[in-house]
């Protein structure tokens, strides 16, 4: 034992002493083309798994044991350089431009990845890094501006709430259009990402024609945004802890009410309908009570994640867990989001496998924003009077019975009192195992399977004191749904290179299959004082008012194809891409379940051809080409049934439920685009031009019938075609580069004109409306408003013929624009100077109208009781005849608010998304620390808004704004980012 002891010391005493004769080395990585440093590139010790990456100004530091002998330095880009150590601890590297490393730079399929440069798709790439530094609920809204034809609406800043995404336009009049999303192989829904971490992205694919998104068959219809998350780098363990904390605020709210004084003037000039006396108006006129003070607020945001990574040549890994925790700007709303990440790599032999494990939890309180029910917090700052008060002197509510005296119900009894949370427990598990066949170099065998599990529980609490919960004494919903997602995926794959020519494709077999099921309650007379279940009253016939409600629904649905793909090219100059899909989907009838769909590309290297190499400051200039087919399903999953199982008094039967159509069919887009990429003084200025042509073709349409044949006043089927053509252009550049400054501007542009080009019906409208050939899907039409009669004070209409008339007439209407903005993009420009970097953002949607439904209510006369838009001080009257405001009139309110353009604003904005300013910190300041990297920023996001929209944010969904939405917020973050 004492041998075995005194062994183990010496063993300890070498390993120290071994230990202790590393060094440390330090240097600089710069350009050779012009000196500047280089961040990010690769240094590693040759021979051992012993590397870091040099920070924002170039600069790197690594522990070297003394029996190294090189460093190997390299980045995408440039070419791989070896340094070999000399006794001297400072090592300097001077990396050559490499114009076949760049042409390593490669695109995610999803299913493979090929160099750009041989690629004839349209795609665009977004920084994973630029994603994750925004402190959003969900990642999909730091996307707006990112990529040419994206367009990206917020849909509100209610924590967690998904963006309205569209690529290159609506390509559906009743079918689905929100893009397939793909994370490591697997669909995951735009609903889910409340629960995800953006942290945990490594890269952004966007899929936009027909030979990219061919691959995904009738999945591909509306675009495909690819991720793939982070994977374990070679190299020691890597940590790195990101923190986040910031407040947000309202926006400026563009659409004024009345104050105090001005709404009780007001009401005495037109009637005084409370009967105030002058000492009860003097009184109120002083109460200003600010309602959005009572229920709005500023939130707080706090985000924390550490990640881990390390790796060998044979095996990597990487893990994360983060934590968000935002506050709504809206008392009692938020989120909170918990999430874990796992990702396994290894490789053995001629195998690979793998394993990436991810789980999520998120808690919402959130409310019904959005609505246009008078009882929510933005719609109660408005409509409720500045002369009533949310509560009494002695803390009570301002109550009867749930509303304020005028009968406008009490915001924050509301807001304070009712409830409603969301949780969701999200699981995604995904694992491959690939084989790469010896006697075949290039040939390898892999399978793929994936299943995504996403859980949601819903409670909204109704309390019987409120204005909503009165009536029923209260109420209580519960709901529940789940759903299980599984993908397998194998395929043979062959990739190789010899000669001058590339060869990479393969086959696959694919099963996609959904399993859903919802289950929900409703009770009623909470007269007891609990708030859950225990507090229902049962229902009688005696007492249908309190009887409980119960829903279920159960489907299941699958898709099967088959599939191949081919990528070929020779010298480097000319490559062809094809694509070659047939699918089978439950969703049709047998007749119909399966459809081919294919798509081919080309691309030309022009810049590679001799007639070209003369010219010095050429640097890239590809010519592709593509056409192709891709599908879309319907959305609803037994669109061919007649009949569902129903019960009533005990007894199971089958009913009508809608009226299905076996013969229903895909609908087939068929796009062709022609892009082009270019590059001039070794790329420091370069970009694409794109145009594309989309043509949707056998749309899903309900098609009105007589409902005394089948009950039904529609049935489903493919009529009618819907086309976008568009031009999309980028441009980035350099604009100045020196040892220590650098510049950096890029825009991108996007144009989109859509238009219906047949339907099997006449012109359909739809409220404010219509949907018509020849025009985009989402087009107004209403009587044009011209002004008030100075004579009368009535409104007055410009009628089809020109001529001015009082007298409103709904056959008098003109198609007026759409909400759809054509033009958008965004623009960004970088600073960085040593180690600070500047940067901003600033996103434009032009050419886009919306109906202001909001403005409505607060300009109708019969509204009155309630506050009013500070605009209705300017109706006319007959010593105030030069107005646009007509006279009051509280006995009709509808007649100055039908259908017209009087509301229909420009939405069209230009916004600041997002500044930033942050430093690095240098090495050397560091290594006393043991710490690798550290990086300080901050960063405002809305900062500045031009629009002529009124409301709180011309960033609204839909064509109307029926009801204040949950606007896009103000936020200010400060960020810290640790690497050990």
């Amino acid at each position: 034992m004492k041998k075995l002891l005194q062994s183990l010391f010496i063993l300890l005493f070498v390993a120290t002493a071994a230990f202790g004769q590393n060094r440390t080395i330090t240097g600089t990585v710069t350009s050779k083309e012009d000196g500047l440093p280089l961040p990010g590139v690769s240094v590693k010790v040759r021979g051992t798994n012993i590397g870091v990456s040099t920070g924002a100004n170039g600069k790197f530091s690594i522990s070297v044991p003394s029996s190294s002998t090189a460093l190997e330095f390299s980045s995408i880009g440039y070419g791989m350089q070896t340094v070999v150590l000399t006794s001297s601890d400072v090592v300097n590297a001077s990396l050559d431009v490499d114009s076949k490393s760049l042409n390593e730079v490669v695109v995610t399929t999803g299913y493979t990845t090929i160099n750009r440069r041989a690629f004839s798709g349209a795609t665009a790439s977004v920084s994973s890094a630029e994603v994750a530094k925004q402190t959003f609920g969900s990642f999909d809204q730091a996307l707006q501006g990112a990529a040419t034809g994206v367009s990206v609406v917020a849909n509100g800043g209610q924590p967690g709430q998904n963006a309205v995404v569209r690529i290159r336009g609506n390509g559906s009049i009743s079918g689905n259009n929100v893009p397939l999303y793909i994370m490591d192989g697997i669909e995951i829904s735009a609903a889910d990402f409340q629960t995800m971490n953006q942290g945990d992205f490594e890269s952004i694919e966007v899929l936009k024609d027909a030979v990219s998104t061919g691959i995904y068959g009738s999945r591909g219809a509306n675009g495909v945004i690819v991720i793939t998350t982070k994977k374990g780098k070679v190299g020691q363990v890597q940590i790195n802890y990101d923190l986040q904390v910031g407040r947000s605020k309202m926006p400026e709210d563009r659409l004024i009410v009345m104050n105090s004084q001005q709404k009780i003037d007001y009401e005495l000039r037109n009637g005084n309908p409370y009967d105030w006396t002058d000492e009860q108006a003097d009184s109120l006129r002083a109460v200003n009570f600010n309602w959005q003070d009572a229920l709005f607020q500023t939130g707080a945001t706090q985000q924390h994640q550490i990640s881990a990574s390390a790796g060998s040549e044979n095996s990597k890994v990487y893990g994360s867990l983060s934590f968000l925790d935002q506050d709504g700007i809206v008392k009692t709303t938020g989120l909170k989001r918990y999430t874990a990440r796992l990702n396994l790599d290894n490789k053995v032999n001629n195998f690979r496998f793998g394993l990436g494990l991810q789980g999520g939890f998120s808690n919402r309180n959130n409310t019904l924003e959005g609505d246009a029910v008078t009882n929510m917090p933005l719609n109660a700052i408005r409509w409720s009077n500045p002369y009533e008060v949310d509560r009494l002197p002695d803390g009570s509510y301002n109550n009867f019975n749930g509303n304020l005296y005028s009968g406008q119900p009490n915001g924050a009894m509301e807001l304070f009192e009712n409830k409603r949370n969301t949780k969701q427990i999200k699981g995604i598990g995904t694992a491959y195992l690939e084989y790469h066949l010896p006697a075949v170099q290039g040939l390898y065998a892999r399978t793929n399977w994936g299943v995504d599990y996403t859980q949601n529980e819903g409670d909204t609490y109704i309390s019987p004191i409120t204005s909503t919960g009165f009536a029923r004494q209260g109420s209580l919903i519960r709901s529940m749904n789940r759903n299980f997602r599984y993908t397998g995926t194998s395929s043979l794959n062959y990739k190789n290179t010899f000669d001058k020519h590339e060869i990479n494709g393969g086959v696959f077999f694919e099963v996609v299959k959904n399993d859903y099921r919802t289950f929900g309650f409703t009770g009623f007379g909470l007269d007891n004082g609990f708030g859950n279940e225990t507090g229902i009253t049962a229902g009688s016939a005696a007492n249908e008012n309190y009887i409980p409600t119960v829903t279920g629904n159960g489907n299941q649905t699958g898709l099967m194809s088959v599939f191949t793909s081919l990528n070929y090219g020779y010298d480097g100059k000319y490559f062809i891409n094809a694509v070659l899909r047939r699918d089978g989907s439950s969703r049709f009838g047998l007749d119909r379940r399966w459809a081919n769909f294919g798509s081919i590309g080309a691309t030309w290297a022009i810049d590679r051809e001799e007639f070209v190499k003369n010219i010095s400051f050429l640097s890239q200039l590809n010519l592709r080409v593509s056409y192709g087919t891709s599908g879309n399903q319907p959305i609803n999953e037994y669109s061919l049934s007649q009949l569902t199982k129903t019960a009533y008094a005990g007894v199971t039967g089958w009913t009508p439920s809608i009226a299905g159509n076996q013969l229903l069919t895909w609908e087939t887009n068929k796009t062709f685009n022609v892009g082009l990429d270019f590059g001039f003084f070794k790329n420091r200025l370069s970009g694409t031009l794109e145009y594309y042509n989309r043509l949707a073709v056998d749309q899903f349409y309900n098609v009105p019938v007589d409902p005394s044949v089948s009950g039904f006043t529609t049935v489903p089927g493919n009529f009618g075609d819907l086309r976008n053509r568009g031009v999309e252009f980028t441009l980035r550049g350099d604009v100045l580069k020196t040892t220590d400054f650098v510049w950096n501007l890029s825009a991108n542009i996007s144009y989109n004109r859509n238009e219906v080009v047949s339907l099997p019906v006449n012109d359909r409208i739809v409220g404010e409306t219509i949907l018509s050939e020849g025009s985009p899907r989402n087009t107004f039409f209403l009587v044009p408003y011209v002004g008030v009669d100075p004579a009368t004070g009535n409104a007055l209409y410009r009628k089809l013929d020109g001529t001015i008339t009082p007298d409103f007439d709904a056959n008098d209407k003109v198609k007026m624009g759409t909400s759809d903005a054509p033009w958008f993009g965004g623009f960004t420009t970088k600073f960085s100077y040593k180690g600070f970097d500047l940067s901003a953002q600033v996103n434009f949607f032009l050419d886009r109208v919306m109906y202001n439904a909001d403005l409505v209510n607060l300009t109708r006369p019969d509204y009155f009781y309630d506050n009013l838009a500070a605009e209705m001080l300017n109706e006319w009257t007959p010593t105030n005849t030069n107005t646009n405001v007509p006279r009051f009139d509280a006995s009709n309110g509808n007649e100055f608010q039908a259908e017209t353009s009087r509301f229909l604003e420009n939405a069209s904005f230009w916004r600041l998304r997002n500044v930033t300013l942050g430093y690095t910190f240098r090495p050397s300041l560091l290594s006393s620390l043991k710490i690798k990297s550290a990086r300080v920023f901050v960063q405002g996001q809305n900062l500045w808004t031009s629009t002529k929209f009124r409301s709180f944010d011309p960033e609204a969904t839909g064509s109307v704004l029926a009801g204040a939405q949950y606007p896009s917020l103000v936020q200010g973050t400060f960020g810290l980012s640790i690497g050990f």
